[in-house]
């Protein structure tokens, strides 16, 4: 029987955790910058006060922070029938979820997300169900305020499978919003550099998250602070202005936060001003054909389609946008007098039309360019919000404002390496042929089309080989072979296509890399279960069990063990420590309570069974059908 498990990928999107550590979190290792880490635009103000004012409007400097103003009210999903209630607690806003039967799980909402021009998305810390006592786990709310439209559900609740309280937060969540390395938070449960469950942040997070600052853009400006009030420095001061970069390079500043694409994938951590193509180190998969709707964060995707870009090598995101000014302060007119920088002379191709006939709403300056070539319509996903689409046409379609969600541009169509030239030449090698198809093939893997991901992956040496590991990549383009996560990758797209043995050497090709990633080796795990490798099994749960004492995922593995090796005893055991450390876990309780129930434990079977009720009706029902009661 094929092996058809999405587990995996569910991890590396992070839409699901575990609970809370039963003993502290190591503390941060001193380091000798740690007191100096902390720089923050007020230092960067006291040299630059007018710039840092004038910044401090825009919406990057308000990306995130600490919980303010929260819309109360109720939202109910049509597709699932969850009710999902914002309402004051004793501590604060408080998100309540109710299932069809009745239900219930709460979170203790601790941070915003987002700068409320469009919309504020809410991180919700989940409470213990039976104590109320927070857990430090980290969620993206099921709801979130819509500017001057009130409480609506997230854009991942609106379609299925809905995610519910379960959608984990975590650093690839925040990376565009913070430039805080999360695992260095106080209230993280972490060993070395990694943080597991990678939700697992603590409830104080938003607190020490900064927004993203001057660094964002200018890089670590601790030696330059050092310099500039006549310290030793211990680097040498590398700011540098985005002025003075070459307009590719320029672009891959704003990209790495504005070129989302269907997937992206992170080889490497770019550095802040790259000197190679950021596409090379953080490649992102678009579709092969352009639509004529847009995602929300898809402006560079968008633009690069443009033929004022294409005719235009100098182009860059600064030739219309001050960085240090929010669109809305820098007006309109200001951005049609960049377009007449360059089409002042040109004749007009066309009859023109009124702003209105072209765009459907009333024009918001004397001249109109960006209304009309530049079209504002909701993206395909974010709902409820109108946003500009970059790419720039002489005539464009009417827009759209109630388009259905989607989580993909192209959710089965053909998609390709976002490349704005550069690495084009490169690609047509045969080395560069293959780096492609991998990078390619690791995206499909995040879109869950496995099939055509495993036959990309096929253009390299096969898991397990000695060739496998040596990176064979083209200068300028970061080695897929060298990369954990391509090989935890090929590992889930072989094992969802019928291939367990070979994903069990794909996922040991990735911990030769990472030899403590808990995330592969709980993919391991789960698969030596499956292929009754039992041993192999305890000892990855093990690992990570001793490294990350709170975690309840190598509790939860070591239950299936000791099931298939017949020992219900044990299994009580590991289920025991599951709810403990994740008591919101409805299936873990309802799987306990029958596990007492066959070990003659009557008292214990109806507690977890109740437990499991409060949680969640609908599992306790679904449970007694499937054991015919």
């Amino acid at each position: 029987e094929p092996v058809r498990i999405i587990w995996g990928i569910v991890c590396i999107l992070a839409v699901a955790a575990c609970g809370r550590p039963e003993a502290p979190a190591p503390p941060v290792p001193a380091r000798a910058e740690t007191a100096r880490a902390a720089l923050t635009m007020d230092t960067c103000a006291a040299c630059h006060a007018d710039v840092v004012a004038q910044y401090r409007e825009h919406g990057m400097a308000r990306s995130l922070g600490p919980l303010d103003t929260v819309a109360l009210g109720t939202v109910v999903n049509p597709l699932t029938g969850m009710q999902y209630t914002v309402q004051r607690g004793r501590d604060g806003a408080v998100l309540t979820a109710t299932t069809p039967g009745g239900g219930l799980r709460a979170q203790r909402l601790v941070g915003r997300i987002g700068a409320g021009l469009f919309d504020t998305s809410w991180a919700g810390e989940e409470l213990h169900p039976f104590t109320g006592e927070p857990t430090g786990r980290l969620f993206f709310a099921p709801v979130e305020h819509v500017t001057g439209q009130g409480l609506k559900l997230a854009p991942f609740e609106q379609a299925p499978p809905a995610a519910g309280l379960n959608f984990g937060l975590d650093e690839s969540c925040l990376t565009c919003h913070t430039t805080t390395d999360p695992a260095r938070l106080p209230g993280a449960a972490r060993a070395g550099g990694t943080v597991y469950p990678s939700n697992a942040l603590g409830g104080d997070a938003f607190q020490h998250l900064q927004p993203i600052g001057c660094d964002g853009c200018h890089g670590d400006a601790r030696a330059h602070v050092d310099m500039m009030e006549g310290r030793p420095a211990d680097a040498a001061d590398d700011l540098v202005s985005l002025a003075r970069l070459p307009a590719p390079q320029q672009r891959d500043v704003c990209a790495r936060c504005h070129l989302q694409g269907d997937a992206r994938m992170t080889l490497q951590p770019p550095p802040t001003h790259p000197t190679r193509p950021l596409a090379g180190m953080q490649p992102a998969l678009v579709p092969v054909r352009a639509g004529d709707d847009f995602r929300f964060v898809g402006q560079l995707e968008r633009l690069a389609l443009s033929a004022c870009f294409r005719a235009a090598p100098a182009m860059t995101c600064t030739t219309c946008h001050d960085p240090h000014t929010g669109v809305r302060a820098q007006g309109t007119e200001r951005f049609d007098a960049a377009c007449k920088g360059c089409h002042e002379a040109l004749p007009m191709p066309h009859t023109p039309l009124t702003v209105e006939q072209a765009a459907g709403t009333a024009a918001r300056s004397p001249d109109g360019c960006v209304d009309c070539h530049m079209r504002r319509s909701q993206p395909f996903d974010l709902p409820h919000v109108r946003a500009a689409d970059h790419f720039i046409r002489s005539r464009i379609p009417p827009p759209e404002d109630d388009l259905p969600h989607r989580t993909f541009a192209d959710p089965g169509g053909p998609v390709t390496i976002f490349d704005d030239g550069r690495l084009a030449q490169t690609l047509t090698t045969p080395e560069g042929r293959r780096w492609k198809a991998g990078a390619t093939a690791m995206g499909l893997v995040l879109m869950g089309r496995f099939a055509e991901a495993a036959r990309g992956f096929e253009a390299f040496p096969p898991p397990g080989s000695v060739e496998v590991l040596e990176p064979a990549a083209p200068a300028g383009l970061t080695p897929l072979e060298t990369t954990p996560l391509f090989h935890r990758l090929r590992g889930l797209a072989l094992m969802n296509t019928g291939r367990p043995d070979a994903a069990l050497l794909a996922f040991t090709d990735a911990l030769e890399l990472d030899p403590g990633d808990p995330g592969t080796l709980m993919d391991r795990a789960r698969l030596r279960v499956v292929t009754g490798d039992l041993l192999g099994a305890f000892e990855d749960t093990e690992q990570v069990a001793q490294a990350y004492p709170g975690a309840a995922e190598p509790w939860d593995v070591r239950a299936l063990l000791a099931m298939r090796s017949g020992q219900p005893a044990l299994a009580v055991s590991a289920l025991e420590a599951v709810t403990a450390r994740w008591p919101s876990n409805a299936v873990a309780w309802m799987r306990l309570s029958q596990l007492y129930a066959q070990a003659g434990r009557p008292d214990e079977a109806a507690w977890a069974l109740d437990r499991a009720r409060q949680l969640r009706p609908e599992v306790v029902e679904d449970g007694r059908a499937e054991a015919g009661g």
